[in-house]
């Protein structure tokens, strides 16, 4: 067994995958750079750290159940005269989870509530916050049946594992 596959497997051992993955790019990438030992270091757990976050963004948007992908980037505020960028960028703090508040969107049907309120939801999951998504109606539902089947308060805690709540009502 050569050098490398050894340092490869020890990697994996550590739980270090993605640095195990693409050893022989960042070392490729290092020389070409004449990388110092510090900044290859740096690199591989850097690049370690990336992998690690694009799971767990990819695993948050799945369990948050989003019915589309929505983002605020492309949210055209021309047509929404209630709310201006520059309120939505606000929220972007995200104070209001971290003070454990509520953030309400009103107003009538096709004026972008639903869109704003995954965008939003999408980027405090890239900024490590839990978020579930549901339909009022079948939360509704979600909500009986739980209690019919005598787990309303394990579903309860379940729904209380996110950091964000997000009701939409259509």
């Amino acid at each position: 067994m050569g050098q490398l596959e050894l340092t490869t497997g020890r990697y994996r051992s550590l739980r270090l995958g993605a640095i195990a993955d693409d050893l022989i790019d960042l070392l490729a990438r290092a020389e070409a750079n004449e990388a110092s030992y510090l900044t290859f270091a740096d690199m591989l757990v850097e690049h370690e750290r990336q992998r690690r976050d694009a799971k767990r963004i990819g695993l948050y948007r799945r369990q948050a159940g989003f019915p589309s992908d929505k983002r605020l980037e492309a949210f055209d505020y021309r047509h929404q005269t209630t709310i201006t960028k520059r309120q939505v960028n606000a929220l972007l703090d995200f104070a209001f989870l971290d003070n454990h508040e509520n953030l309400v969107f009103i107003g009538p049907p096709g004026v972008g509530k639903t869109h704003l309120a995954i965008g939003i939801g999408q980027k405090a999951i890239e900024a490590g916050y839990r978020v579930t998504f549901r339909n009022a109606l079948d939360l509704v539902e979600e909500l009986e049946l739980a209690e019919m089947k005598g787990e309303l308060k394990k579903k309860l805690h379940q729904l209380t594992k996110a950091d964000a709540l997000v009701i939409d009502i259509c």
